[in-house]
């Protein structure tokens, strides 16, 4: 896995989300911001939809398709 600089590639995609080197979610990006500098994961469970931006601080890490489990 590797930081993107570009957001843009990851609708679609499942995603760990993280600050610091620290993860703080993983999920799957529902939506991009046209200037690539924010993204919204999907709602899942009691996680509600969230806006996350590079300006806050946080990278998007695409999880490689082999990595998400099919169960």
């Amino acid at each position: 896995m590797g930081d993107h600089a570009d957001w843009n590639d990851l609708a679609g995609r499942q995603v760990q989300v993280q600050k610091g080197g620290q993860t703080i979610r993983t999920g799957y990006v529902k939506d991009v911001a046209v200037t690539e500098d924010a993204l919204w994961l999907e709602a899942y469970g009691a996680e509600p939809r969230t806006l996350y931006t590079k300006a806050q601080g946080y990278t998007a890490l695409a999880i490689p398709v082999s990595d998400v489990s099919t169960s």
